[in-house]
């Protein structure tokens, strides 16, 4: 079992096996190529929720512990220059996006839920374009340094994107989720509502256009 912590820090219990012992983060830049373009096929091929969520299950369970620590740690470093009390609060969200959802899939496919996910993954053809963007965003190089942001890194987080947008059909950030200038993501009327869900041309590889939440 993996422990999560508030700090973002992921343990596995003692005496339990990584399925994976290779780091994913530190594949090199070919092989990292290889497994991209293989998981956005293979992604692609998916017409059910339940065929999607076991894939995107069994592609995080690649990720080891010690992959989890690292992106947890660069996560930090990267809000270390957000004003205190913004970081904070963002902070959190991106825990409870990242964590919060890596432990969520691996809690329904332990309890066999996953199985059970009725129907056919919503609106086909905007799922094939993330797919695509999901290849292509993956392998745009990366200058900053952090390692959530080599390749494999970003995979990860859009693997658990598609798992709350196209699986569950829910908001990519979590209701509460902070902007610059006091806006947050809100629950109104039983809808989830984004104060930034228009502004998808303003950031390359957004996953705006994708999420179910409304402007808000």
């Amino acid at each position: 079992m993996i422990r999560y912590t508030t700090a973002g820090i992921i343990q596995r219990q003692s005496g339990e096996q990584s399925d994976m012992t290779r780091s994913r983060l530190e594949l090199d830049p070919s092989e990292a190529e290889d497994e991209i373009r293989r998981v956005a096929s293979d992604l692609m091929k998916s017409e059910t929720r339940s065929h999607l969520a076991r894939l995107i299950a069994d592609e995080i369970c690649r990720y080891t512990s010690h992959d989890l620590m690292q992106i947890a740690a660069g996560l930090r470093h990267e809000l270390q220059n957000l004003p205190p009390l913004y970081r904070k609060a963002y902070q959190q969200s991106a825990h409870e996006q990242i964590f919060g959802t890596h432990h969520r899939i691996l809690l329904m496919k332990r309890e066999g839920r996953i199985d059970t996910l009725p129907g056919e993954i919503p609106d086909p053809a905007l799922f094939t374009t993330f797919c695509r963007m999901v290849e292509e965003a993956c392998l745009v190089p990366d200058r900053s340094g952090d390692v959530h942001m080599t390749p494999m890194g970003r995979l990860l987080y859009y693997l658990l994107s598609c798992f709350l947008i196209f699986v569950m059909q829910e908001s990519a950030h979590p209701i509460g989720t902070p902007f610059p200038g006091g806006m947050k993501v809100e629950l109104k009327g039983g809808v989830v509502c984004c104060p930034v869900r228009e502004k998808e041309e303003d950031v390359p590889y957004a996953l705006c256009r994708f999420c179910p939440a409304e402007q808000s």
